[in-house]
């Protein structure tokens, strides 16, 4: 019965390590999300022209950039994923 609660502290303990490794890659990555939007944007900043070329429904001109920018940012969680086996959307 001793060797049964060990083996049962053990395997708990493990379970909540693994849990705490993915919760910690999520909250950095979340934690990090304002300065990769930011770096997205920073080129933006100094620009004098852009052309967009554009097809499909939508807003078309500079209305159009804020929506490629967020674009960019929310293809970040599958990123993560792929680079880290985290699924950050869960």
């Amino acid at each position: 019965a001793r060797a049964q609660a060990e083996a049962a502290q053990t395997a708990a303990k493990a379970e909540a390590f693994a849990n705490y490794r993915d919760a910690a890659v999520v909250d950095m990555v979340l934690q990090k999300l304002p300065q990769v939007a930011e770096a997205v944007a920073q080129p933006l900043l100094g620009t004098r022209r852009v052309t967009l070329v554009a097809t499909g429904p939508g807003d078309l001109g500079v209305a159009r950039l804020p929506g490629e920018v967020l674009d960019v940012i929310t293809r970040l969680p599958a990123a993560v994923e792929a680079l880290t086996g985290v699924p950050v959307t869960q």
